[in-house]
This record gives C-alpha cells, sequence and structure tokens, in this order.
C-alpha cells in the first residue's frame, strides 16, 4: 500500500508531499490540484510501464509537452514524482532536452515498480469521462487493460468473469460467493436495481440489462443514468486483489444523495478488504458519508485521510482534514462543502 506522493514542480504544484491510506479522498475547489495530482500519479505509472518516446502522453494519461506540464509560476526546470512504499521509494523525473522530454525512474524498491507497472493488473484507473449508457459494449479484444480507463470494458470483463467466486472477505450475501451475485447485492443495496449481462454471440458486443425494484428487464436507456456510470465502479473494486490500488473520478456521477451515501459504505467495504482507493470527488454526500462511517467505527480514522485543495497565487494548496474518532472536522476550512450553511444563512437572512 502506498503511503506517500511527493510532487515537486508538476503543474499547480511547487513542492508537497501527501499522506496516503487506505482510503483517500481528494476534493475542492475546481482547478485546486485534485487531477493534477491523480496524473502525476498515473505519469508515473505510465512511465514505468512503458518506454514511450514521449513519456508525458500515453495510454493513462496526457498532458501536452514538457511546457504545458512544468509549473510555470516557479519557472520549473523540470518536474519529480516520488511514491513511498513502507519507508522504500520510487521517483521519477521529468526534464526538457534538445526540444523533447525525457524521463528517468530512479527506484529502490522493485515491489512498488511492480504494483504500479499497468501491464501487471494491479493499478485500476476510472476516468470521469467513463462510458455511461449504452445498449451494448464493446468485447475488449486487445487485453492490454482488462477494464479500459473509461470503463469501456468493463461489461465485458463481467460477462467472463461473473461466475468466478470471490475472496471470502469481499461477500456480503452468502447466498451466492460470485462476482455476479454480490455485484448485485451491492447494486441493489445502492440503487434497488439488477444488472444481468448476455454475449452476443458472433459479434464483439456483449448485452446489458437492468431490472429495477425486481420489475421486467430493460435497456440501459430505459433506466436511470446513474445506474450505468456506477456499475463500472463497482465492478471494477469488487474484482480487484488485496493490495490493488484502485484510482476513481467522480464516482458520484447522476446519483441521487441516498446513493452517495450508501455508495461511501461500498468504498468502507473495500477499503477494509484491503484494496487502496484513492477517490476524487465533489460530493458531499461521500465526505459525510466517510465521517459517519468513522463515527460508527465501521473504519478506523487512520484508514481515511481526506485532502482538501485551493489556490492560492496560482499554486495548489492542500490542506490534510483531520476527522476524530466521532467523524468531526477538528479543521474546518472555508469551503470544504459549507455552502448549503451558506445558502441556509443567507436564505434565512443571517
Amino acid at each position: 500500500m502506498i503511503d506517500k506522493i511527493y510532487i515537486k514542480g508538476f503543474k499547480c504544484f511547487d513542492e508537497k508531499y501527501f499522506d496516503l491510506s487506505n482510503l483517500t479522498l481528494l476534493t475542492g475547489v475546481n482547478s485546486g490540484g485534485k487531477s493534477s495530482f491523480i496524473q502525476a500519479l498515473l505519469l508515473l505509472s505510465q512511465t514505468i510501464t512503458s518506454s514511450n518516446l514521449s513519456p508525458l502522453n500515453g495510454h493513462l494519461v496526457s498532458v501536452g509537452d514538457f511546457v504545458e506540464a512544468r509549473n510555470f509560476i516557479k519557472n520549473s526546470k523540470e518536474f519529480l514524482i516520488e511514491v513511498t512504499k513502507d519507508s522504500q521509494k520510487v521517483s521519477c523525473s521529468f526534464k526538457e532536452e534538445d526540444n523533447r522530454c525525457v524521463s528517468d525512474v530512479i527506484e529502490n524498491n522493485n515491489n512498488i515498480s511492480q504494483l504500479l507497472d499497468y501491464k501487471n493488473k494491479h493499478i485500476h484507473y476510472l476516468s470521469a469521462d467513463r462510458i455511461g449508457v449504452k445498449d451494448i459494449y464493446d468485447k475488449n479484444l486487445g487485453q492490454t487493460d482488462k477494464y479500459g480507463v473509461f470503463g469501456e470494458y468493463v461489461f465485458d470483463f463481467f460477462e467472463k468473469n461473473k461466475s468466478n467466486p470471490l475472496d471470502d472477505n469481499l461477500v456480503k450475501d452468502n447466498s451466492s460467493v460470485t462476482l455476479e451475485n454480490q455485484l448485485n447485492y451491492w447494486l441493489k443495496y445502492i440503487l434497488n436495481t439488477e444488472i444481468s449481462t448476455e454475449d452476443i454471440i458472433g459479434t464483439d458486443r456483449v448485452k446489458v440489462q437492468y431490472s429495477h425494484h425486481g420489475s421486467r428487464k430493460l435497456r440501459p436507456s430505459n433506466i436511470g443514468s446513474g445506474v450505468s456510470y456506477i456499475i463500472s465502479v463497482l465492478i471494477i473494486c469488487l474484482s480487484s486483489k488485496k493490495n490493488d490500488l484502485v484510482i476513481l473520478e467522480n464516482p458520484e456521477i447522476h446519483l441521487h444523495p441516498k446513493a452517495q451515501s450508501k455508495v461511501t459504505d461500498f468504498f468502507v467495504f473495500i477499503a477494509n478488504f484491503g484494496i487502496q482507493l484513492i477517490i476524487e470527488s465533489h460530493s458531499d454526500h461521500i465526505f459525510n458519508g466517510l465521517r459517519k462511517n468513522i463515527y460508527k467505527k465501521n473504519i478506523s480514522q487512520a484508514s481515511v485521510v481526506i485532502h482538501f485543495f485551493e489556490l492560492k497565487n496560482e499554486l495548489s494548496n492542500s490542506i490534510k482534514i483531520n476527522i476524530n474518532e466521532f467523524g468531526q472536522i477538528e479543521n474546518n476550512q472555508d469551503g470544504l462543502f459549507d455552502q448549503f450553511d451558506d445558502d441556509l444563512n443567507e436564505l434565512l437572512g443571517l
């Protein structure tokens, strides 16, 4: 499990260490550095995975040329991304030589490199631009990425692996230990919906159907779009292995507040199993759901890290939010999910 990330000179970052834990939540203002944090980690993974001639642009992330990627406020001549695990480190520096970006990976822990090497399928990334509502989905013919960074192959993966048993510690419904049964347990818990898939023989497509409240089967376009967006999140998490790293952008897309709170219970369950989660979110329901789960002792304080991002003088300023054992915020910040209170005070004339 990754303990820390150090970013220096990349985009809006000057120089910053970030603590990580079983479940790390990135939140804060738009353009505050959350996506750049994720891009930094993906760049390190991408560089370890492939010797691409253009290290800033590849399968996981594309950020343009070196001038676009460096911190121009500090006039950075190079930037560095470093990951720490159990006091061991792997880092990569990026600089411009002969009008092109070159990278140099320095490591003293092969275990971190094995984790971050995308070919080993221990790190999984799901973009905010993931695939949503479609009646049929593509099969994965290349096998380079079993889910796809946009979730484009998630349903094919599910169709091929739905009968496989999960680890006992990932089983919530004891009626069956299969991926299909456990996925439908959580899907019913969150949205009162179930999924079924079918291989369309003779084609490169997989058919998906849902049933809501136990009704007849419906095509995805005839059910709420939130179902199609959250399903890839659930499948990736449930099919990951202990000590894997899962990076999720905006898992709350198109979800009702109640469903957002319930999906937080799912994340707590996954993190307690030992799958490391890094979640970028603007949802106060996920934030408060984590506080609630800490208060109810469903997850320990030490297992949750929350970073709040904002901009100061065009540089990212991140603050680690401290939550006590009662789920209370010990160092509240302006802009930390306080808009409801601000609007209510204005309505009440306060």
